[in-house]
């Protein structure tokens, strides 16, 4: 779902985290997508993020993209851009059964009843779920998903990119971008799992489709804070152990961590609001993730089956020249999920 028109066939996907700003570069070679390019940038070294926009740190941002671009040297000039979840808002609406020309018509009338603001202050996209069975055509309603974005995030988007060799062809939740990098068309009930390092992602998707998502402010830091202070240790001690593998679930460096079980009770929440707790399974992706023995203990918590994303399953890549990529992989999710939106856009 994007805000602007696309379909300009560049695939490059960039994605704006809290400690990192992420790009992939994505080209096709006899009709898949292969990666072609792919870099990061740390931002945790300009200042915190402020709670609303601040043109010093977008120029810093954007000072930042900059550097990214100078080294990967992108072979694009557009680029698809993510939004963060929790800045727009996605809902399956029921329409009364029209054609889809007559809902392109109907949606801005629609649109008041269910967006919390005045739809001159917002970017709305939408897309109709129906098959086209005879099954379907038969029914009264329809089944019809609105994503609404502010016209400010759009711009604040915008003054990241001014003055770089990339220009911004598309939006889109970040929502929809990890649906798409990690599930794809997977026929099934799944709820994807994001964790960052200061938000989690609850995004449930049915059939390749999202229907709910939800964010939430727990991330990676909030969990590294759980094994300083349970441990009585710095923080650069408890990132080394985090990243060296240690399990804090078991044994004697067991650690509590109750913003895990906060994002359980919002996975749960969000399976009561569907009235149903028959998923294939929940997905962990995000580098807030890559936790050792975090896949069992989200089972415990859940009651699902749960398995680690992995956004490389619909691309072909070379492991001989794609350096590090399949361990970083997780975090770039989004970043992936936006460059293969240019693969369909131009199919």
């Amino acid at each position: 779902m994007s805000f602007f028109s696309s379909g300009s066939g560049h695939y490059l996907g960039v994605d704006f985290g809290t400690q990192s700003i992420k790009a992939v570069e994505l080209k096709m070679s006899k009709g898949k997508p292969c990666l072609a390019n792919y870099g990061w940038v740390n931002v945790t070294n300009i200042k915190e993020v402020p709670d609303t926009y601040d043109n010093d740190y977008a120029k810093l941002l954007n000072d930042a993209l900059r550097e990214l671009f100078t080294q990967m040297k992108p072979s694009v000039k557009k680029a698809i851009v993510a939004i963060p979840s929790f800045n727009g808002l996605v809902m399956i609406v029921d329409f009364p059964r029209m054609s889809e020309k007559d809902v392109a018509s109907a949606i801005k009338f629609e649109s008041r009843k269910y967006i919390p603001a005045s739809l001159d202050e917002v970017n709305v996209s939408w897309e109709v779920l129906d098959d086209k069975s005879e099954q379907d055509k038969e029914k009264p309603t329809m089944k019809v998903l609105l994503v609404a974005a502010p016209k400010s995030e759009v711009q604040y988007y915008d003054s990241l990119f001014k003055g770089v060799s990339v220009a911004i062809d598309s939006l889109e939740l970040e929502s929809f971008s990890l649906a798409r990098a990690i599930i794809g068309n997977t026929k099934g009930r799944f709820i994807l799992v994001d964790m960052g390092a200061k938000t989690t992602n609850i995004v449930l998707v049915e059939d390749g489709i999202v229907h709910v998502s939800r964010s939430v402010d727990i991330g990676g830091s909030d969990m590294t804070n759980a094994i300083m202070q349970s441990l009585n240790i710095s923080r650069e001690r408890a990132v080394v152990l985090k990243e060296g593998g240690e399990n804090f679930f078991t044994g004697a460096t067991k650690v509590g961590f109750p913003s895990l079980n906060f994002v359980a009770n919002e996975v749960k929440r969000v399976l009561d609001t569907q009235k149903s707790d028959a998923v294939e399974s929940l997905v962990l992706c995000g580098g807030g993730s890559l936790l050792v023995g975090l896949p069992e203990y989200m089972s415990q918590l859940t009651g699902l089956k749960v398995t680690m994303g992995n956004p490389l399953s619909h691309v072909i890549y070379d492991e001989s020249t794609s350096g590090n990529i399949k361990n970083l992989a997780s975090s770039f999710s989004v970043a992936i999920g936006l460059a293969l939106r240019g693969v369909e856009d131009d199919k």
